[in-house]
């Protein structure tokens, strides 16, 4: 049985951690969120130089602790949009995960995620301190994110009891048997990216949350790539059991309820 409570889960992330999404509009869909069914709520320190968690944490207070699976990350932080900064030294690790909590107003998460570490980074020094805190309550499942083969060292190790990948139909084959042998052994598997891993198509915004994205896809210099068509991706990764839950974001009231009845309908 999987660590992860809900086959959804709610990002608060992208213009959640930005002044394009006004912080009541973020409050009022973690609690639709909630209603609907979803358990598993997603953030990081990098989302907003720690707006994200802020955010989440406030929206926490109204529900209830006990019913709901909190991650967030470690290993990267964020000044704003662009300017991130890598750390997965022993202390950097402990310094974010203890802010992360203070922002939030949490004793402890659920899972706390690497934010793509290296192999090299991931070290003994590392591991030991991540007991140690693990030991104190700071946090429950020992968690990695990444993308592809940079993920087969953290899984080599057997210390991650979670993985979030990639898990749109474009991954690929070496990828996608990275994540079903990762689900044979008893690692719980977030899936993101369902729809596609590049870019959404330009398109001018509509709305001020928009602007985010827009901003990032004029930023990658990229154009469209391929995605798979919302909110049926979701439910996908899902029916094919590469992914015991699926995270995804939006700043729209009706792509959440979208997304909820697609995977409840996925069973």
């Amino acid at each position: 049985m999987s660590i992860l409570p809900t086959r959804l889960g709610f990002g608060v992330s992208g213009a959640h951690g930005t002044l394009l999404m006004p912080a009541r509009a973020t409050h009022l869909l973690v609690e639709q969120a909630f209603a609907g069914g979803v358990r598993v709520f997603d953030t990081a320190p990098a989302y907003g130089a720690g707006e994200a968690e802020k955010r989440l944490g406030r929206a926490l207070r109204d529900l209830p602790r006990e019913q709901v699976f909190i991650t967030t990350k470690a290993g990267v932080t964020s000044a704003g949009l662009a300017r991130r900064t890598r750390d997965f030294s022993p202390d950097a690790i402990e310094a974010s995960l203890t802010t992360s909590l203070a922002r939030m107003g949490l004793e402890g998460v659920d899972a706390l995620i690497l934010h793509g570490p290296d192999p090299a980074e991931l070290t003994d020094a590392l591991f030991a301190r991540l007991d140690a805190l693990k030991s104190a309550g700071a946090f429950r499942h020992l968690g990695v994110a990444g993308r592809g083969a940079e993920l087969d060292g953290a899984l080599g190790t057997d210390r991650f009891a979670l993985v979030m990948a990639p898990v749109h139909p474009f991954i690929g084959a070496a990828a996608r048997a990275r994540l079903m042998a990762a689900r044979a052994k008893g690692t719980a598997i977030m899936g993101i990216e369902a729809a596609g891993a590049g870019p959404a198509p330009l398109r001018l915004p509509r709305t001020p949350a928009d602007l985010y994205a827009f901003i990032r896809t004029l930023r990658s210099g990229e154009g469209p790539s391929p995605r798979a068509a919302m909110p049926a991706a979701l439910a996908d990764p899902l029916k094919d059991a590469m992914a015991d839950c699926v995270v995804m974001t939006t700043t729209r009231a009706q792509h959440l309820a979208d997304n909820i009845a697609a995977v409840n309908a996925a069973g």
